[in-house]
């Protein structure tokens, strides 16, 4: 059975990204998958972790995150793209994950960052001027997050999607994605 984990990273929360995630998580569980959520906006941590000791606490709700990704066998990022880049919350969340003392010391005291099994699919919704940057610099959250965050993690493949102009559900292009990502829902990639 496959194990779905949905990242909303809209910090906003807005409706279209709700529908995009919508038809993602109905295509899994149509395919038989297992879907969990996890919602950044909700998430209470601090991005920039003060100090870099080994012994500090880490927050109850990067933990649960933390279990989340260890148990996925599939993440989908939904992740809205403000001017060129990804926002700072989204930024702090991984790099807060993904810290070493967090997640990849192994039961032996070795480092261990192989997620190796996973797979990964990356969303990104712009808006008209994030989309004209965006095919001026060329995919900043594929560089920050695929290539930066999971492919060093040995989380393969990592598919893309760019999704711009996406102001209304009502519309001939809305209604495509959204078809679309139930379909990659189904595939689960």
């Amino acid at each position: 059975m496959r194990q779905l984990l949905i990242i909303n990273a809209d910090i906003n929360k807005g409706e279209n990204t709700a529908a995009l995630i919508g038809a993602y998580k109905d295509g899994a569980e149509a395919a038989g998958s297992v879907v969990r959520e996890l919602v950044i906006a909700d998430l209470k941590f601090n991005p920039n972790k003060q100090f870099a000791l080994p012994n500090t606490d880490t927050e109850p709700d990067l933990i649960q995150s933390i279990n989340m990704l260890k148990w996925a066998t599939h993440i989908a990022i939904f992740c809205p793209v403000y001017k060129d880049s990804i926002n700072t919350r989204i930024k702090g969340f991984f790099d807060r994950i993904f810290m070493p003392d967090q997640v990849f010391i192994s039961p032996a005291g070795r480092m261990d960052i192989n997620f190796s099994g996973k797979s990964a699919r990356i969303i990104s919704i712009l808006d008209e001027p994030a989309w004209e940057d965006w095919q001026k610099n060329q995919h900043p959250t594929y560089l920050a997050i695929k290539k930066g965050i999971l492919e060093k993690r040995q989380i393969k493949p990592v598919h893309t999607s760019t999704i711009g102009h996406l102001y209304s559900l009502q519309n001939e292009y809305s209604k495509k994605w959204l078809q679309k990502l139930y379909s990659f829902g189904l595939k689960l990639i």
